[in-house]
Protein backbone atom coordinates (compact mmCIF):
# COMPACT_ATOMS: atom_id res chain seq x y z
CA UNK A 1 0.00 0.00 0.00
CA UNK A 2 1.53 3.44 -1.49
CA UNK A 3 0.63 7.08 -0.26
CA UNK A 4 0.63 10.65 -1.40
CA UNK A 5 3.03 12.77 0.07
CA UNK A 6 1.50 16.01 1.98
CA UNK A 7 2.62 19.16 3.80
CA UNK A 8 3.01 18.33 7.10
CA UNK A 9 0.40 20.53 9.47
CA UNK A 10 0.75 22.18 12.86
CA UNK A 11 1.90 25.49 14.26
CA UNK A 12 5.38 23.78 14.16
CA UNK A 13 5.31 23.06 10.67
CA UNK A 14 8.13 23.71 7.63
CA UNK A 15 8.20 23.29 4.43
CA UNK A 16 9.46 19.73 5.01
CA UNK A 17 7.46 16.82 3.29
CA UNK A 18 5.30 14.73 5.48
CA UNK A 19 3.56 11.26 5.16
CA UNK A 20 0.47 11.27 7.27
CA UNK A 21 -1.94 8.74 8.70
CA UNK A 22 -3.16 6.44 5.76
CA UNK A 23 -6.47 7.56 4.41
CA UNK A 24 -8.07 4.94 1.92
CA UNK A 25 -9.36 7.77 -0.47
CA UNK A 26 -5.56 9.35 -0.28
CA UNK A 27 -4.13 6.09 -1.81
CA UNK A 28 -1.38 5.49 -4.73
CA UNK A 29 -3.29 3.83 -7.59
CA UNK A 30 -1.64 5.17 -10.95
CA UNK A 31 0.71 2.62 -13.01
CA UNK A 32 4.42 2.97 -13.21
CA UNK A 33 7.21 1.80 -14.31
CA UNK A 34 10.31 0.09 -12.35
CA UNK A 35 11.51 2.09 -9.40
CA UNK A 36 8.13 4.45 -9.36
CA UNK A 37 9.22 6.05 -12.36
CA UNK A 38 6.40 7.63 -14.32
CA UNK A 39 5.25 6.28 -17.97
CA UNK A 40 6.41 5.63 -20.82
CA UNK A 41 8.46 2.81 -19.80
CA UNK A 42 11.43 1.62 -21.90
CA UNK A 43 10.28 -1.26 -24.47
CA UNK A 44 12.74 -3.89 -23.07
CA UNK A 45 11.17 -3.83 -19.22
CA UNK A 46 8.44 -5.93 -19.64
CA UNK A 47 10.89 -8.83 -21.52
CA UNK A 48 14.03 -8.36 -18.91
CA UNK A 49 12.43 -7.22 -15.91
CA UNK A 50 11.43 -10.27 -13.41
CA UNK A 51 9.06 -6.94 -11.32
CA UNK A 52 7.95 -5.39 -14.04
CA UNK A 53 3.69 -6.67 -13.01
CA UNK A 54 4.66 -4.91 -9.47
CA UNK A 55 4.46 -1.70 -10.09
CA UNK A 56 0.93 -1.93 -11.95
CA UNK A 57 -1.81 -0.80 -9.26
CA UNK A 58 -4.72 -3.32 -9.09
CA UNK A 59 -8.34 -3.00 -7.46
CA UNK A 60 -10.21 -5.13 -5.56
CA UNK A 61 -12.26 -6.84 -8.15
CA UNK A 62 -9.50 -8.05 -10.03
CA UNK A 63 -7.77 -10.02 -7.44
CA UNK A 64 -11.30 -10.94 -5.47
CA UNK A 65 -9.64 -8.34 -2.64
CA UNK A 66 -11.10 -8.28 0.96
CA UNK A 67 -10.55 -5.67 3.29
CA UNK A 68 -7.70 -6.53 5.70
CA UNK A 69 -7.97 -5.27 9.08
CA UNK A 70 -4.37 -5.15 11.12
CA UNK A 71 -4.08 -3.84 14.40
CA UNK A 72 -3.16 -0.25 13.53
CA UNK A 73 -4.75 0.12 10.15
CA UNK A 74 -7.18 -1.05 7.67
CA UNK A 75 -6.43 -1.43 4.17
CA UNK A 76 -8.54 -2.58 1.15
CA UNK A 77 -8.28 -5.13 -1.42
CA UNK A 78 -6.84 -3.54 -3.97
CA UNK A 79 -2.79 -2.28 -4.26
CA UNK A 80 0.64 -3.23 -6.05
CA UNK A 81 0.89 -7.19 -6.50
CA UNK A 82 4.11 -9.06 -7.12
CA UNK A 83 3.49 -12.68 -7.37
CA UNK A 84 5.97 -14.99 -6.20
CA UNK A 85 7.19 -18.09 -7.96
CA UNK A 86 6.86 -21.91 -6.96
CA UNK A 87 10.93 -21.88 -7.45
CA UNK A 88 12.85 -20.60 -4.13
CA UNK A 89 15.48 -19.50 -6.25
CA UNK A 90 13.10 -17.33 -8.36
CA UNK A 91 12.02 -15.63 -5.81
CA UNK A 92 14.71 -15.05 -3.94
CA UNK A 93 15.82 -13.05 -7.24
CA UNK A 94 12.14 -11.19 -7.39
CA UNK A 95 12.84 -9.68 -3.49
CA UNK A 96 16.22 -8.63 -4.81
CA UNK A 97 15.18 -6.99 -7.75
CA UNK A 98 12.52 -5.72 -5.34
CA UNK A 99 14.47 -4.08 -2.97
CA UNK A 100 17.22 -2.63 -5.70
CA UNK A 101 14.36 -0.45 -7.68
CA UNK A 102 13.11 0.56 -4.01
CA UNK A 103 9.63 -1.44 -4.07
CA UNK A 104 9.05 -0.89 -0.02
CA UNK A 105 10.31 3.06 0.59
CA UNK A 106 8.71 5.58 2.71
CA UNK A 107 5.55 6.29 1.23
CA UNK A 108 4.53 2.44 1.87
CA UNK A 109 2.12 1.69 4.35
CA UNK A 110 2.25 -1.95 4.16
CA UNK A 111 3.01 -4.70 3.14
CA UNK A 112 0.89 -8.22 3.17
CA UNK A 113 2.29 -11.51 2.16
CA UNK A 114 -0.14 -14.05 1.27
CA UNK A 115 -0.10 -18.01 0.91
CA UNK A 116 -2.03 -20.95 0.78
CA UNK A 117 -1.68 -24.69 1.41
CA UNK A 118 -3.10 -27.83 0.69
CA UNK A 119 -3.09 -30.88 3.23
CA UNK A 120 -4.42 -33.83 1.26
CA UNK A 121 -4.32 -36.37 3.75
CA UNK A 122 -6.63 -34.18 5.45
CA UNK A 123 -8.25 -32.36 3.15
CA UNK A 124 -7.79 -29.17 4.26
CA UNK A 125 -6.49 -25.48 2.68
CA UNK A 126 -4.66 -23.57 4.72
CA UNK A 127 -4.68 -19.54 3.77
CA UNK A 128 -1.99 -17.35 5.87
CA UNK A 129 -1.75 -13.37 5.69
CA UNK A 130 1.81 -11.67 7.39
CA UNK A 131 0.97 -8.03 7.06
CA UNK A 132 4.54 -5.60 8.00
CA UNK A 133 2.34 -1.72 8.93
CA UNK A 134 4.71 1.44 8.39
CA UNK A 135 2.99 3.55 10.72
CA UNK A 136 3.47 7.40 9.96
CA UNK A 137 5.46 7.94 13.11
CA UNK A 138 7.91 5.29 12.21
CA UNK A 139 8.82 2.10 13.43
CA UNK A 140 7.07 -1.61 12.27
CA UNK A 141 4.01 -3.59 13.07
CA UNK A 142 3.22 -6.98 12.67
CA UNK A 143 0.40 -8.52 12.17
CA UNK A 144 -0.69 -11.88 11.08
CA UNK A 145 -3.87 -14.46 10.93
CA UNK A 146 -3.88 -18.17 9.42
CA UNK A 147 -7.30 -19.97 8.66
CA UNK A 148 -8.18 -23.39 8.22
CA UNK A 149 -10.74 -24.42 5.26
CA UNK A 150 -12.43 -27.51 3.74
CA UNK A 151 -13.47 -27.12 0.43
CA UNK A 152 -13.85 -30.25 -0.58
CA UNK A 153 -17.00 -30.97 1.61
CA UNK A 154 -18.61 -34.00 0.30
CA UNK A 155 -15.08 -36.34 0.09
CA UNK A 156 -13.81 -39.05 1.48
CA UNK A 157 -15.56 -41.88 3.60
CA UNK A 158 -18.16 -39.18 5.32
CA UNK A 159 -19.25 -37.36 2.53
CA UNK A 160 -22.80 -39.07 1.88
CA UNK A 161 -22.99 -39.55 5.29
CA UNK A 162 -23.00 -35.25 5.77
CA UNK A 163 -24.87 -34.70 2.07
CA UNK A 164 -27.73 -37.16 3.86
CA UNK A 165 -27.46 -34.79 6.89
CA UNK A 166 -27.81 -31.83 4.31
CA UNK A 167 -30.75 -32.65 3.10
CA UNK A 168 -32.37 -33.89 6.53
CA UNK A 169 -32.00 -30.29 7.06
CA UNK A 170 -33.40 -29.06 4.60
CA UNK A 171 -36.49 -31.10 5.01
CA UNK A 172 -37.12 -30.20 8.51
CA UNK A 173 -36.77 -26.72 7.10
CA UNK A 174 -39.04 -26.93 4.80
CA UNK A 175 -41.64 -28.75 7.47
CA UNK A 176 -41.24 -26.19 10.16
CA UNK A 177 -41.81 -23.31 7.69
CA UNK A 178 -45.05 -25.17 6.91
CA UNK A 179 -45.99 -25.18 10.17
CA UNK A 180 -45.05 -22.03 11.69
CA UNK A 181 -46.97 -20.54 8.74
CA UNK A 182 -50.09 -23.27 9.23
CA UNK A 183 -49.91 -21.44 13.01
CA UNK A 184 -49.52 -18.01 12.22
CA UNK A 185 -52.21 -18.19 9.70
CA UNK A 186 -54.83 -19.66 12.00
CA UNK A 187 -54.07 -18.15 15.27
CA UNK A 188 -51.09 -15.15 14.92
CA UNK A 189 -52.15 -13.32 18.31
CA UNK A 190 -51.99 -16.52 20.57
CA UNK A 191 -48.93 -17.69 18.50
CA UNK A 192 -47.02 -14.35 18.80
CA UNK A 193 -47.64 -14.33 22.57
CA UNK A 194 -45.54 -17.25 23.52
CA UNK A 195 -41.70 -16.37 23.85
CA UNK A 196 -41.11 -20.44 22.33
CA UNK A 197 -42.84 -19.65 19.15
CA UNK A 198 -40.91 -16.01 19.01
CA UNK A 199 -37.51 -18.63 19.38
CA UNK A 200 -39.10 -20.64 16.61
CA UNK A 201 -39.45 -18.11 14.03
CA UNK A 202 -35.81 -16.54 14.78
CA UNK A 203 -34.62 -20.17 14.12
CA UNK A 204 -36.11 -20.42 10.96
CA UNK A 205 -34.73 -17.06 10.08
CA UNK A 206 -31.59 -18.20 10.87
CA UNK A 207 -31.84 -21.85 9.08
CA UNK A 208 -32.81 -19.55 5.78
CA UNK A 209 -29.30 -17.30 6.52
CA UNK A 210 -27.21 -20.47 7.24
CA UNK A 211 -28.44 -22.25 3.92
CA UNK A 212 -28.33 -19.37 2.24
CA UNK A 213 -24.47 -18.52 2.89
CA UNK A 214 -23.66 -22.15 2.90
CA UNK A 215 -24.68 -22.35 -1.20
CA UNK A 216 -22.89 -18.72 -1.83
CA UNK A 217 -20.03 -20.33 -0.49
CA UNK A 218 -20.35 -23.47 -2.83
CA UNK A 219 -20.52 -21.11 -5.48
CA UNK A 220 -17.18 -19.02 -4.78
CA UNK A 221 -15.64 -22.99 -4.00
CA UNK A 222 -16.48 -24.01 -7.38
CA UNK A 223 -15.43 -20.97 -9.50
CA UNK A 224 -12.15 -21.06 -7.56
CA UNK A 225 -11.41 -24.72 -7.71
CA UNK A 226 -12.19 -23.92 -11.33
CA UNK A 227 -9.31 -21.20 -11.64
CA UNK A 228 -6.87 -23.12 -9.88
CA UNK A 229 -7.13 -25.97 -12.11
CA UNK A 230 -6.95 -23.87 -15.56
CA UNK A 231 -3.48 -22.93 -13.68
CA UNK A 232 -2.32 -24.12 -11.14
CA UNK A 233 0.61 -21.59 -11.05
CA UNK A 234 -2.00 -18.78 -10.87
CA UNK A 235 -1.94 -16.86 -7.48
CA UNK A 236 -5.90 -17.60 -5.91
CA UNK A 237 -7.26 -15.19 -3.55
CA UNK A 238 -8.52 -17.23 -0.91
CA UNK A 239 -9.06 -14.31 0.85
CA UNK A 240 -12.97 -14.14 0.30
CA UNK A 241 -13.40 -18.22 0.24
CA UNK A 242 -12.36 -17.38 4.20
CA UNK A 243 -14.49 -14.61 4.84
CA UNK A 244 -17.83 -16.38 3.62
CA UNK A 245 -16.72 -19.65 5.30
CA UNK A 246 -16.32 -17.84 8.63
CA UNK A 247 -19.71 -15.81 8.10
CA UNK A 248 -21.18 -19.28 7.38
CA UNK A 249 -20.18 -21.21 10.65
CA UNK A 250 -21.31 -18.21 12.37
CA UNK A 251 -24.40 -18.34 11.24
CA UNK A 252 -24.55 -21.90 12.08
CA UNK A 253 -23.24 -21.30 15.54
CA UNK A 254 -26.39 -18.39 15.97
CA UNK A 255 -29.13 -20.94 15.25
CA UNK A 256 -27.77 -23.94 17.07
CA UNK A 257 -27.45 -21.21 20.28
CA UNK A 258 -31.25 -20.37 19.45
CA UNK A 259 -31.89 -24.14 19.64
CA UNK A 260 -30.31 -24.94 22.50
CA UNK A 261 -32.00 -22.52 23.90
CA UNK A 262 -35.46 -24.28 22.62
CA UNK A 263 -34.56 -27.54 23.46
CA UNK A 264 -33.91 -26.14 27.13
CA UNK A 265 -37.56 -25.40 27.77
CA UNK A 266 -37.11 -29.02 28.80
CA UNK A 267 -35.45 -28.32 31.89
CA UNK A 268 -38.73 -26.50 33.10
CA UNK A 269 -39.91 -29.86 33.99
CA UNK A 270 -36.45 -29.76 36.97
CA UNK A 271 -37.70 -27.60 40.31
CA UNK A 272 -33.97 -26.72 40.69
CA UNK A 273 -34.29 -24.86 36.99
CA UNK A 274 -37.99 -23.70 38.00
CA UNK A 275 -36.84 -22.53 41.29
CA UNK A 276 -33.70 -20.09 39.70
CA UNK A 277 -36.45 -19.40 37.67
CA UNK A 278 -38.91 -17.63 40.42
CA UNK A 279 -35.60 -16.45 42.03
CA UNK A 280 -34.95 -13.87 38.66
CA UNK A 281 -38.91 -13.21 38.60
CA UNK A 282 -39.90 -12.24 41.82
CA UNK A 283 -36.59 -10.28 42.40
CA UNK A 284 -36.85 -8.58 38.80
CA UNK A 285 -38.22 -4.93 39.99
CA UNK A 286 -35.02 -4.55 42.24
CA UNK A 287 -32.42 -6.37 39.89
CA UNK A 288 -33.86 -4.04 37.04
CA UNK A 289 -32.93 -1.08 39.53
CA UNK A 290 -29.46 -2.28 40.52
CA UNK A 291 -28.97 -3.01 36.91
CA UNK A 292 -29.14 0.26 35.99
CA UNK A 293 -26.97 1.81 38.72
CA UNK A 294 -24.20 -0.80 38.12
CA UNK A 295 -23.97 -0.14 34.42
CA UNK A 296 -23.96 4.11 35.38
CA UNK A 297 -21.06 2.73 37.66
CA UNK A 298 -18.88 0.52 35.34
CA UNK A 299 -19.40 2.93 32.30
CA UNK A 300 -17.39 5.86 34.13
CA UNK A 301 -14.65 3.48 35.14
CA UNK A 302 -15.08 2.52 31.56
CA UNK A 303 -14.23 5.61 29.78
CA UNK A 304 -12.08 6.59 33.08
CA UNK A 305 -9.74 3.57 32.23
CA UNK A 306 -9.89 4.41 28.62
CA UNK A 307 -8.93 8.59 28.70
CA UNK A 308 -6.03 7.70 31.36
CA UNK A 309 -4.23 4.92 30.65
CA UNK A 310 -5.48 4.52 27.13
CA UNK A 311 -1.81 6.14 25.62
CA UNK A 312 0.39 4.10 27.72
CA UNK A 313 -1.46 0.52 28.19
CA UNK A 314 -2.63 -2.03 25.37
CA UNK A 315 -5.59 -3.16 27.86
CA UNK A 316 -6.90 0.31 27.79
CA UNK A 317 -6.40 0.99 24.57
CA UNK A 318 -10.08 1.58 23.08
CA UNK A 319 -13.80 1.65 24.99
CA UNK A 320 -13.79 -2.38 24.27
CA UNK A 321 -10.40 -3.38 25.59
CA UNK A 322 -11.39 -1.75 28.52
CA UNK A 323 -14.36 -3.36 28.83
CA UNK A 324 -12.30 -6.79 28.63
CA UNK A 325 -10.13 -5.60 31.23
CA UNK A 326 -12.60 -4.49 33.81
CA UNK A 327 -14.50 -7.87 32.99
CA UNK A 328 -11.69 -9.71 33.47
CA UNK A 329 -11.19 -7.77 37.15
CA UNK A 330 -14.48 -8.98 38.04
CA UNK A 331 -13.59 -12.96 38.13
CA UNK A 332 -10.41 -12.09 39.95
CA UNK A 333 -8.02 -12.22 36.72
CA UNK A 334 -6.12 -8.72 37.90
CA UNK A 335 -3.07 -7.11 36.82
CA UNK A 336 -2.59 -3.41 37.53
CA UNK A 337 1.77 -3.87 37.74
CA UNK A 338 1.17 -2.13 34.22
CA UNK A 339 -1.19 0.89 34.79
CA UNK A 340 0.71 1.67 37.74
CA UNK A 341 4.18 1.76 35.60
CA UNK A 342 2.58 4.54 33.26
CA UNK A 343 0.70 5.93 35.61
CA UNK A 344 1.44 5.59 39.66
CA UNK A 345 -1.00 7.96 41.50
CA UNK A 346 -3.76 7.87 39.43
CA UNK A 347 -3.50 3.72 38.77
CA UNK A 348 -3.91 3.56 42.54
CA UNK A 349 -6.89 5.70 43.23
CA UNK A 350 -8.52 4.34 40.36
CA UNK A 351 -8.23 0.46 41.20
CA UNK A 352 -8.80 1.10 44.64
CA UNK A 353 -12.03 3.20 44.05
CA UNK A 354 -12.92 0.43 41.72
CA UNK A 355 -12.62 -2.22 44.73
CA UNK A 356 -14.40 -0.18 47.32
CA UNK A 357 -17.67 0.75 45.09
CA UNK A 358 -18.08 -1.58 42.21
CA UNK A 359 -16.52 -4.85 43.57
CA UNK A 360 -17.47 -4.36 47.39
CA UNK A 361 -20.59 -2.36 47.68
CA UNK A 362 -22.19 -3.09 44.42
CA UNK A 363 -21.62 -6.92 43.71
CA UNK A 364 -22.96 -7.59 47.72
CA UNK A 365 -26.01 -5.48 46.80
CA UNK A 366 -26.84 -8.08 44.21
CA UNK A 367 -25.61 -10.73 46.69
CA UNK A 368 -28.36 -9.41 49.14
CA UNK A 369 -30.97 -8.73 47.15
CA UNK A 370 -30.82 -12.54 45.52
CA UNK A 371 -30.95 -13.61 48.89
CA UNK A 372 -34.62 -12.39 49.88
CA UNK A 373 -35.64 -13.34 46.77
CA UNK A 374 -34.48 -17.10 47.47
CA UNK A 375 -36.22 -16.60 50.82
CA UNK A 376 -39.15 -16.01 49.64
CA UNK A 377 -39.15 -18.24 46.95
CA UNK A 378 -38.11 -21.45 49.21
CA UNK A 379 -40.95 -20.24 51.24
CA UNK A 380 -43.72 -20.64 49.04
CA UNK A 381 -41.89 -23.71 47.40
CA UNK A 382 -42.23 -25.23 50.87
CA UNK A 383 -46.09 -24.85 50.78
CA UNK A 384 -45.65 -27.27 47.73
CA UNK A 385 -45.44 -30.52 46.84
CA UNK A 386 -41.46 -30.97 45.52
CA UNK A 387 -41.69 -33.32 41.98
CA UNK A 388 -38.67 -33.00 39.86
CA UNK A 389 -37.87 -34.46 36.44
CA UNK A 390 -36.46 -37.53 38.14
CA UNK A 391 -38.92 -38.30 40.52
CA UNK A 392 -41.10 -38.81 37.33
CA UNK A 393 -38.97 -40.85 35.44
CA UNK A 394 -38.88 -43.23 38.48
CA UNK A 395 -42.52 -43.45 39.02
CA UNK A 396 -42.93 -44.51 35.48
CA UNK A 397 -40.22 -47.17 35.35
CA UNK A 398 -42.23 -47.97 39.09
CA UNK A 399 -45.65 -48.75 36.72
CA UNK A 400 -43.76 -50.30 33.89
CA UNK A 401 -42.81 -52.97 36.06
CA UNK A 402 -46.19 -53.32 38.05
CA UNK A 403 -47.72 -53.45 34.02
CA UNK A 404 -44.97 -55.98 33.39
CA UNK A 405 -46.13 -58.12 36.38
CA UNK A 406 -49.92 -58.27 36.11
CA UNK A 407 -52.53 -60.42 35.01
CA UNK A 408 -52.62 -60.96 30.84
CA UNK A 409 -56.68 -60.38 31.29
CA UNK A 410 -55.90 -56.81 33.09
CA UNK A 411 -53.78 -56.06 30.48
CA UNK A 412 -55.91 -57.05 27.59
CA UNK A 413 -58.70 -55.20 29.05
CA UNK A 414 -56.04 -51.77 29.46
CA UNK A 415 -55.19 -52.45 25.35
CA UNK A 416 -59.08 -52.41 24.53
CA UNK A 417 -59.88 -49.62 27.03
CA UNK A 418 -57.34 -47.49 25.09
CA UNK A 419 -58.11 -48.77 21.74
CA UNK A 420 -61.73 -47.23 22.57
CA UNK A 421 -59.80 -43.71 23.92
CA UNK A 422 -57.78 -43.61 20.69
CA UNK A 423 -60.82 -42.87 18.60
CA UNK A 424 -63.21 -40.17 20.73
CA UNK A 425 -61.09 -39.12 23.83
CA UNK A 426 -58.00 -37.26 25.41
CA UNK A 427 -56.62 -38.39 28.43
CA UNK A 428 -55.12 -36.18 31.56
CA UNK A 429 -52.71 -37.92 33.41
CA UNK A 430 -51.99 -36.92 37.08
CA UNK A 431 -49.00 -37.43 38.57
CA UNK A 432 -47.51 -36.14 42.20
CA UNK A 433 -49.74 -32.82 42.26
CA UNK A 434 -48.40 -32.19 38.37
CA UNK A 435 -50.55 -32.63 35.51
CA UNK A 436 -49.24 -33.65 32.46
CA UNK A 437 -51.64 -33.24 28.86
CA UNK A 438 -51.70 -35.72 25.90
CA UNK A 439 -53.15 -35.79 23.05
CA UNK A 440 -55.50 -38.83 22.13
CA UNK A 441 -53.69 -41.78 20.57
CA UNK A 442 -50.13 -41.07 21.98
CA UNK A 443 -51.19 -41.75 25.66
CA UNK A 444 -53.00 -44.99 24.07
CA UNK A 445 -49.74 -45.94 22.70
CA UNK A 446 -47.36 -45.35 25.72
CA UNK A 447 -49.62 -46.14 28.82
CA UNK A 448 -49.22 -50.39 28.83
CA UNK A 449 -45.67 -49.34 28.67
CA UNK A 450 -45.89 -47.26 31.97
CA UNK A 451 -44.43 -44.41 29.73
CA UNK A 452 -45.59 -41.01 30.41
CA UNK A 453 -44.54 -38.57 28.13
CA UNK A 454 -45.26 -34.08 28.54
CA UNK A 455 -46.74 -32.40 26.17
CA UNK A 456 -46.74 -31.55 22.71
CA UNK A 457 -49.66 -29.42 22.14
CA UNK A 458 -51.26 -27.29 24.87
CA UNK A 459 -54.13 -26.50 22.26
CA UNK A 460 -56.23 -29.64 24.16
CA UNK A 461 -59.40 -30.79 25.52
CA UNK A 462 -59.20 -32.71 28.85
CA UNK A 463 -60.85 -35.85 30.19
CA UNK A 464 -59.60 -36.39 34.27
CA UNK A 465 -58.50 -40.04 34.72
CA UNK A 466 -56.53 -41.73 36.96
CA UNK A 467 -53.09 -43.60 35.88
CA UNK A 468 -52.97 -45.12 39.34
CA UNK A 469 -55.64 -48.25 38.70
CA UNK A 470 -54.24 -51.51 37.88
CA UNK A 471 -57.64 -52.29 36.05
CA UNK A 472 -58.87 -48.97 34.00
CA UNK A 473 -62.23 -48.34 33.88
CA UNK A 474 -64.39 -47.68 31.25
Amino acid sequence: MTFFSEPCIGPLATKTVCHNRFVEKKKQTHDFCKGWVLFPCPETEKSTSLTSTAWLYKSSDEVWGFTTIADYNSYAGGGYFMKLDVNSDVSKKIFSELKENNWFDNMTRAVILEFSLFNANANLFVYAKFVAEFPEMGGFLPYSTVSVLRLFLHSGPDGDFIMILELVFVLIMFFATLGIAYQLFTDPKTFIKSIWNILDILALIMSYVSTTMFVIKLGIITKTIKVFREDKNEYIGFENLEFYDYFTNATFGILVFILSVRISRILGYSGKINEMAAVICNAADDLRGFLCVFSIATSAYLICGTLLFGRDEGRFKTFFDSFGTITETFIGKNKVTDIIKSQPIYAEIYYATFLLLVLMTLVTMAAAILNFSIADVREEAAKLAPTNIMELIWDRIVVLAGKLQGPKKAKSGCILFFIREWIDVIVLTQTRNRQYFLPKGVFAFLYPFGIIMPPLSDNIITLPRSINNSTPKS
